[in-house]
């Protein structure tokens, strides 16, 4: 009677041969050989029972029809063989088989026997222990060891461990699909060739062991790696010269396929939430979730049961990318299904606005607006840094469920310094931050000049000296009347203005905060003063310099009118206009008169003047051009000028000329 297939394979499963240091005293099957018990499933080469029998031993029992039965059938007892396998009835309940020199064990009836007692092995309650006889070699066991318990461990290891017993010279090697892992040929166990683990030394029992990495899609050991998918079926192969293979095989269980539909639930500042389509209990004892963060590893979370199908990750970072693995597993973790999912940023922004005009300079207001989660507790856990001074966190608003709105209020002070604020959220003893800068100009506009156009109005312009998005204009009257205004434009007009007045005009650029103040211009708003130290030089037959002093820098002068009348009745005064550009940066002024009459004496003035009038005159004292025949030029051009002409000819004139030449000489 041949034993089925699925009792092979349980057979498979069973311990090794190794000797019991006691035999059971009272109950229970056991076997015995050559004076030592072994336990159930133990192995036997048959060379070893053709001088010494196994025994098969019920204590305390009396045998009623007991049996032995190989894979060829049963073997018969006091007479016969089966396989040259023989049976003999012991003492109380006691059967053993032996083999009878000179035969060994026939082909038919290598490997498992089966003892039943004290009944036959028909009887539902008999008594059943296992032995393997076999010729030649014998693969003993091939197990899997040390497979991991704690399936967060990424890559998976363990080790497949084959025992061979029996024959001293074999072949032997280990497989996955068609990739051999381990080969070794020609072991000799007298010398221990192949390296392997001596258990029992007479028996030539050695134990093998291979080391396997299982990195989800690979298999390695050593420099030997073969892709596989599901399940994993390894074989080991004993090969003795002219005899048939022994093999065996055993298998991982492995999940063939990734969870599908992995999808974010939900999430907040530090928390992720995902769930994926659960696996049936056949393809899932459980799965593993790995969360990373650029290439580090977060956290990695098992999850019993193959119906539990949401996991919620804490502890995590604000406004943070990871990429959530989730994998599932039986002995061995399979193929992984990937998100990638942000969590919400703790400071989700950080923005400025102006509260009030840019004209109040100094007092100009900036509200920061610094939004963050409500993971949060915005009294105690934000707080701002502006310029590096420490302020708390006083007013917040709640915008949504997930959103505070937390404010401060700026004002630029000094003028000219930009101010960088952080706003900082503390959540799980992390600071998060976020910044913004309210820049100011580097300098102020230089070149601040005031031009007047009329009784009312003044244009003003200047030259900017850095970056700006605009400027603010004061200007201010004597009574500390203050005006601001402000401008895109490098110029402005200031209109409605109080005429004889003086204005100070200053002039801040501006790119989110005011700069410093431009140099004052102070400028009188009324007819210019008089000029001073009017003189004169460079005297000539016909020419003369006239030089003054210009009014003071806060007066506006666009042109100088000198007046110059000769001494001589009846020459008409002359009015020379001279214009000169506002804001001269010299503090004297010259100007040629030509044309003059020689020996005459002149009477000068100069007005400085502008749109709104000329200033009071300014005399000088008559200076006379000394020239030869200074008196007969005089006579001629004054004292008879208009008699001559009226009652004389030509040829009077010039008889005259010369007496009065000759009588002069």
């Amino acid at each position: 009677m041949a034993l089925s297939v699925s009792l092979v394979i349980l057979l498979f499963l069973l311990s090794v041969s190794e000797v019991i240091s006691e035999c059971p005293s009272s109950s229970g099957i056991y076997l015995i050989h050559n004076g030592n018990c072994y336990p159930n499933g133990s192995y036997f080469p048959d060379n070893t029972i053709r001088s010494v029998p196994i025994e098969c031993v019920l204590p305390g029992a009396t045998l009623n029809g007991g049996q032995w039965i190989g894979p060829n059938g049963v073997v018969p007892c006091n007479g016969g063989n089966n396989s040259n396998v023989q049976c003999t009835v012991g003492s109380v309940a006691s059967l053993s088989v032996h083999i009878n020199p000179p035969s060994y064990l026939g082909p038919p009836g290598d490997g498992w026997y089966k003892c039943c007692l004290p009944t036959d092995c028909l009887d539902p309650n008999t008594n059943i222990i296992f032995a393997n006889i076999f010729s030649f070699a014998q693969i003993e066991s091939f197990t899997v060891a040390d497979l991991p318990s704690d399936m967060t461990v990424y890559p998976q290891e363990y080790k497949l461990t084959c025992t061979k017993i029996g024959f001293y010279h074999y072949g032997i090697s280990m497989s996955i699909d068609s990739t051999a892992l381990a080969n070794y040929t020609e072991c000799y166990d007298h010398s221990n060739s192949c390296s392997g683990t001596v258990l029992v030394s007479n028996a030539n029992t050695v134990r093998y062991t291979v080391d396997i990495t299982w990195d989800g899609m690979t298999v390695s050991s050593g420099s030997i790696s073969q892709s596989t998918t599901g399940d994993q079926m390894y074989q080991r192969v004993v090969a003795v010269t002219d005899q048939p293979n022994r093999t065996r095989s055993v298998t991982i269980k492995v999940p063939a396929t990734a969870p599908s539909s992995l999808t974010e639930v939900n999430k907040t500042a530090t928390t992720i939430t995902v769930s994926w389509t659960a696996l049936d209990s056949s393809d899932a004892d459980g799965y593993v979730v790995n969360v990373t963060s650029d290439t580090d590893t977060v956290q990695t979370v098992q999850v019993e049961g193959s119906s539990n199908n949401t996991i919620t990750l804490t502890g995590l970072r604000g406004g943070t990318t990871y990429s959530i693995t989730v994998r599932a597993y039986q002995q061995l973790l399979g193929p992984a299904s990937t998100i990638s999912v942000q969590t919400l940023p703790v400071i989700n922004s950080i923005n400025w606005i102006l509260v009030s005009s840019i004209t109040q300079l100094n007092n100009t207001q900036y509200r920061i607006d610094c939004l963050t989660t409500t993971d949060i507790n915005p009294s105690t856990d934000v707080y701002w840094l502006v310029n590096g001074v420490m302020k708390s966190n006083s007013m917040y608003t709640s915008i949504d469920v997930l959103t505070y709105n937390n404010t401060l209020l700026v004002c630029p002070d000094p003028l000219g310094v930009s101010v960088n604020v952080t706003c900082i959220a503390m959540i799980g003893g992390i600071n998060y931050n976020q910044s913004l800068i309210l820049h100011a100009p580097s300098g102020p506009p230089i070149n601040v000049r005031g031009f007047i156009l009329n009784a009312t109005s003044i244009k003003a312009n200047w030259t900017n000296s850095s970056e700006t998005n605009g400027y603010v204009i004061e200007y201010t009257t004597g009574d500390v009347t203050r005006n601001v205004v402000s401008t895109s434009e490098d110029e402005i007009v200031l209109t409605d203005l109080s005429p004889m007045s003086t204005y100070t005009i200053s002039v801040y650029s501006y790119i989110d905060l005011p700069s410093v103040n431009s140099t004052v211009t102070v400028l009188r708003f009324d007819v210019p003063s008089p000029v001073t130290s009017l003189s004169v030089s460079n005297v000539s037959t016909t020419g003369i310099t006239v030089n003054w002093t210009i009014p003071s820098s806060d007066n506006y002068v666009t042109y100088y009118t000198i007046s110059y009348t000769p001494s001589c009745p009846q020459l008409s005064s002359v009015n020379e206009t001279v214009s000169v550009a506002p804001h001269q940066s010299t503090t004297t002024y010259s100007y040629t008169l030509v044309g003059l009459y020689n020996g005459m004496n002149y009477t000068i003035t100069v007005r400085a003047s502008n749109v709104l009038g000329g200033s009071d005159s300014s005399l000088v004292e008559e200076y006379i051009i000394s020239t030869g025949l200074l008196l007969l030029e005089y006579l001629i051009h004054c004292l008879y000028y208009n008699q001559l002409i009226i009652s004389l000819g030509m040829r009077s004139i010039v008889l005259s000329v010369m007496v009065s030449s000759q009588a002069i000489q």
